[in-house]
């Protein structure tokens, strides 16, 4: 989830949660660097290992594990912050529970979300995502933030609890429209008995209503928008076919080497959901669960292997290539989709 609203959910908690008796803009702050902490993995880099930020997003510091380091450290910083401004001394002990709650909001938020969060690390290196809400959602986020500010200037435990209400309510909506979109598709594949071998729902930018669905059948990923919005009969519309990559693909690296080894831990964090395509110097091996289209087959992020673009008597290269260009007609695309105007858009029932 994005960043303003971990912030929000941060300091809403750390009100309700504060010590009666204690400083309650004190654990609010401790409950802020806590909530915002997991995502210090983003400075992790490493220039000879192109897939560093796949790897280690949401990793290690995003884990249950490794709550109680998050919480330590953000009550000790706190502590030594209110001291920095001259306020009265503060017990670190005492923002040791606002802080585990701020990081437990930042793990259960992103744990909601498509991209995937190893919540159980290290007992095993799943990426949970529950699919329940995009990454970035306006209609969750703005009102949380308007109660969190209240809540603030008020000193209001009750407005912070009416902002984690709004939030909780609005990802609970999330699995419920998730599981309209996922009865829709069925009924489509059970209506042109259609067998998927794989199948996921994602969530599209800001909105629970307009789903991107990709399944797997005969060699081949298929993507559809979905669209279930209250009050009205499920849509679809049917998308781009993309071919599945396999070991066996031509244009794939030599056994043993660099770009072998690093399709292979690509294919791990995308959980083997990889499209494959061949383009003038090299393939793409693409994430397909991922696009800045619900229709589209253009994959948000992959992996290129093949000769230098620029520079075609260089040896080999393998890369990762993004792809968040948006072409005329995109965003009107997918306006009609969110609408329901799309032209393309049938029944799930024949």
């Amino acid at each position: 989830m994005d960043n303003l609203t971990h912030a929000a959910l941060g300091l809403s908690v750390g009100v309700v949660v504060a010590k009666r008796g204690g400083s309650l803009p004190a654990a609010a702050v401790a409950a802020l660097l806590a909530a915002e902490a997991p995502d210090l993995d983003v400075f992790i880099r490493n220039a000879d290992d192109p897939l560093v930020s796949f790897r280690w997003h949401r990793h290690f510091t995003h884990s249950f594990a490794f709550m109680p380091v998050w919480a330590v450290l953000s009550a000790f910083i706190t502590v030594g912050f209110f001291r920095w401004i001259n306020q009265p001394w503060i017990p670190w002990r005492s923002l040791l529970l606002p802080a585990f709650a701020g990081v437990l909001t930042h793990l259960l938020c992103d744990g909601c979300t498509s991209y995937g969060t190893m919540l159980l690390w290290p007992i095993n290196h799943i990426r949970y995502a529950w699919d329940c809400l995009p990454i970035v959602d306006l209609f969750a986020t703005l009102p949380l933030v308007v109660m969190t500010i209240i809540a603030l200037k008020m000193g209001s435990k009750k407005w912070a609890s009416y902002g984690l209400i709004w939030f909780t309510c609005y990802a609970l909506l999330g699995v419920w429209q998730h599981r309209r979109a996922e009865n829709t598709i069925r009924e489509y594949f059970a209506s042109e008995k259609i067998v998927p071998e794989r199948l996921a729902i994602k969530p599209t930018i800001s909105n629970l209503i307009l789903w991107r669905v990709v399944w797997l059948e005969k060699g081949q990923w298929h993507i559809a928008a979905v669209r279930v919005a209250p009050g009205s009969e499920s849509q679809i519309a049917l998308g781009d076919i993309r071919t599945a990559w396999s070991p066996a693909a031509a244009g794939n690296p030599p056994p043993g080497t660099f770009g072998e080894k690093i399709i292979q831990d690509f294919s791990q964090f995308t959980q083997n959901w990889n499209a494959y395509s061949v383009t003038d110097t090299g393939i793409l091996v693409g994430d397909i669960r991922f696009s800045m289209l619900p229709t589209s087959g253009r994959c948000l992020w992959s992996v290129y292997y093949g000769g230098d673009e620029e520079d075609h008597h260089l040896p080999q290269v393998t890369k990762v290539a993004m792809d968040r260009g948006i072409q005329d007609g995109d965003w009107s695309h997918f306006g009609s989709l969110l609408l329901g105007t799309d032209p393309a858009y049938r029944n799930s029932k024949r």
